[in-house]
């Protein structure tokens, strides 16, 4: 299996995760059977939600913030 292909998989699961994870918080208050302060809610949504796109956001740039160039590295200067 190519790198390529593996890489556009994971990226699908996380990102698949991510919206999943999102949505089920987003609904939460309305298929809760108990009375949810909207205030609340909405703060807790905020920062919970800005915890996990920061460590979804450093996993997809750790993993495919990657270049694929076998050469030598464009940053060395010719002597």
């Amino acid at each position: 299996m190519k790198t390529s292909t593996v890489r556009a998989a994971l990226a699908l699961v996380i990102v698949g995760v991510f919206m999943l994870i999102t949505g089920v918080m987003a609904v939460f208050p309305l298929f809760s059977g108990s009375n949810v302060e909207m205030d609340a809610y909405a703060s807790f949504f905020a920062k919970t939600a800005s915890v996990y796109t920061g460590i979804v956001g450093v996993i997809i740039g750790y993993y495919f913030g990657r270049t694929s160039e076998t050469g030598p590295n464009p940053r060395e200067t010719k002597e």
